[in-house]
């Protein structure tokens, strides 16, 4: 993780020299942007290498932005914090199934012309663990997080995540 804390904006990074620069630099822990003059393809290729929050998406890019928020906020509040002996660490969770679902895949059925509840079944489908996960799968690790034997981890953020980000 020779590039771990690293961001890298790689231009030309659909195809070719850009994108094998892109997956080696995310193999190698960097936060990567792909920016290409085509558009599909860069987008492809930022789909075939990680997860919102941990990259920007298409059609999401607040919801983004916010998800990568949150891991500088628990690094930054975690630092400053702890001298006060409160510890800041927090979960990014992966696709999570709920009745918000509904209303992202409506939305994501009018942006992208999906038929309704397409969007949700590819977003399923490409979970590793094979399906989306439910509240109850971050559950546990919430609970250690709140537990004495948790008291040296600072601010961190900890995917559960189905398998979909590996860091």
């Amino acid at each position: 993780m020779r590039l771990s804390g690293k961001t890298a904006l790689i231009t030309g990074a659909a195809r070719g020299i850009g994108f094998s620069f892109a997956r080696t630099y995310v193999a190698e822990g960097a936060q990567v942007a792909i920016a290409d003059i085509a558009a599909e393809g860069a987008t492809a290729a930022a789909e075939s290498l990680g997860q919102a929050g941990r990259r920007g998406e298409p059609l999401v890019a607040v919801y983004c932005a916010t998800k990568a928020a949150v891991s500088s906020l628990t690094q930054s509040a975690g630092l400053n914090l702890i001298r006060h002996g409160i510890n800041v660490n927090a979960i990014s969770p992966g696709v999570v199934d709920g009745a918000h679902w509904d209303g992202v895949d409506q939305e994501f059925a009018r942006l992208e012309g999906k038929a309704p509840g397409e969007k949700k079944a590819e977003v399923d489908a490409g979970v590793p663990f094979g399906r989306m996960g439910v509240p109850e799968d971050l559950t546990g690790l919430a609970v250690f997080l709140a537990t004495a034997e948790a008291r040296y981890i600072v601010a961190q953020t900890y995917n559960v995540d189905g398998g979909q980000w590996m860091s």
